[in-house]
């Protein structure tokens, strides 16, 4: 071999052991940037070197670069990073030192996982609440889901027997009203008729005392009396047993005639006759604001004969009334609309027999339930004669005479109005006046009535 080749190949050999030891044991964190290629790294004499390794040197590309100017986010147009970029790529805990590269990066739902099991903890659990649940939600449980026993068998929920015949019992004979005796004040806004007191009943069902007071002038055209007056002064009393359910008495009191100076008869007066009777409302429309009822009337003759108020043996008068709310969203007020009718017969035609109709129409002022004008009519027709006395007339709801007025009516008219003091306190008036038909006694009338309800 040539001279010149032994020389060529000791300094390839020369320079190639220098770049081994150049080369370190571990990667060295670059300082101040990328060395120079000008600048050769020299290895401390301390460090004992290991073998001559020949291979390639050491790139630029796994020395980790130098750190740079943070750039905001907001001018580089890239994707959001995701959870793992954000965070760094975690590595399993057995990736080691080693330069070489470890194991594959752990997955963000694993991280998440172990974030929440221990970051966020579960809030203890409260015993006695879950126990009132499991009560409460044992309770909602319909029985009837579960009424297989243990054998097999179904079991007889006795609890529930008569359940259904318990709703139709309540619905016929109503509930209290928030303590015994007490009103139905489901319909305050109600008021109670004032004219044809005795007859014309309300439908609700009521707790109260109504002191009433009549003045009824006698037509000097009257043949039997040629003027005069007849009044009444007593007292009417209703108790509600349920909303739906109540004892009336409608006419309990006394009773004065005075004919006039031309009459052949005498000035007089006595104990009235008893009307009392039980009454039923059946309907209690809530919703609609109506109510209704019906009832019937013992009419017992049980005054005495000087204000013939002892005719006949008994009347009974059955009869149905009606209530009605109307625009109680007008912001000025509202109306209430009443209706009555019934029929009183005697039972053994000593009495005279008669057909009645009233109406009501009140204005609830402002909606307040306190000021309610009101306009009522009342009309009575004579169905039959009586056998009593001989007397051409009849003194509808005052007087029964048991007289000759067979096919005989009367339409009359009355104006005033009611006051509530408070709901346990009204006054109410009325002035009325015949509109069409025969006067007979009534020639006009005064109402004025108190009521104290509960």
């Amino acid at each position: 071999m040539p001279r010149a080749a032994w020389v060529a190949m000791a300094l390839l050999a020369s320079g190639g052991a220098d770049l081994a030891l150049a080369q370190p044991l571990e990667p060295l964190a670059p300082v101040g940037g990328p060395p120079l290629a000008s600048t050769p790294v020299t290895p401390s004499r301390n460090i004992e070197r290991p073998p001559p390794v020949l291979g390639a040197p050491v790139a630029a590309a796994d020395v980790s670069p130098p750190a740079r100017a943070v750039i905001p986010s907001s001018f580089v147009d890239t994707p959001r990073p995701q959870r793992a970029a954000a965070f760094g790529a975690p590595r399993a805990a057995d990736a080691g030192t080693s330069p070489a590269p470890a194991a594959a990066p752990v997955p963000a739902a694993v991280v998440d996982a172990a974030v929440s099991r221990v970051g966020y903890k579960e809030p203890p659990t409260d015993t006695v609440n879950d126990f009132l649940a499991k009560r409460s939600d044992l309770r909602e449980r319909d029985p009837r889901e579960s009424r297989e026993t243990s054998t097999g068998w179904p079991k007889v929920d006795v609890s529930r027997f008569g359940e259904g015949w318990g709703e139709k019992f309540g619905h016929v004979f109503g509930q209290r009203n928030g303590g015994w005796f007490r009103s139905d004040h489901m319909f305050d806004g109600f008021i109670s008729p004032v004219s044809n007191p005795f007859l014309f009943e309300d439908p609700r069902s009521l707790t109260e005392a109504r002191p009433i007071f009549i003045y009824q002038q006698i037509p000097s055209s009257q043949q039997d009396f040629r003027g005069g007056h007849v009044s009444f002064f007593g007292v009417q009393g209703r108790v509600a047993f349920t909303d739906r359910w109540s004892l009336v008495v409608n006419k309990f009191g006394g009773t004065w005639l005075s004919p006039g100076s031309a009459s052949p008869f005498n000035d007089g007066s006595s104990f009235a006759e008893l009307w009392l009777g039980p009454k039923w409302t059946f309907y209690r429309g809530e919703e609609t604001g109506s109510v209704a009822a019906g009832g019937v009337q013992f009419q017992i003759p049980t005054g005495g004969h000087s204000a013939f108020q002892d005719t006949g043996t008994l009347s009974l008068a059955p009869y149905v009334s009606y209530g009605q709310n109307f625009l109680r969203d007008f912001r000025w007020g509202s109306f209430n609309v009443l209706a009555n009718t019934g029929y009183s017969f005697s039972v053994n035609h000593d009495r005279s027999d008669y057909y009645w109709l009233s109406g009501h129409l009140d204005f609830d002022v402002a909606n307040l339930h306190r000021i309610y004008p009101l306009m009522e009519l009342n009309w009575v027709l004579n169905t039959t004669d009586g056998r009593s006395t001989p007397i051409g007339a009849e003194g509808r709801d005052l007087i029964n005479f048991g007289g000759q007025a067979k096919g005989t009516g009367l339409l009359t008219a009355a104006f005033g109005g009611r006051g509530k003091i408070t709901e346990n306190a009204q006054l109410g008036g009325a002035f009325e006046i015949p509109i069409a038909g025969r006067k007979d006694l009534f020639r006009y009338r005064f109402t004025v009535d108190f009521i104290l309800r509960y």
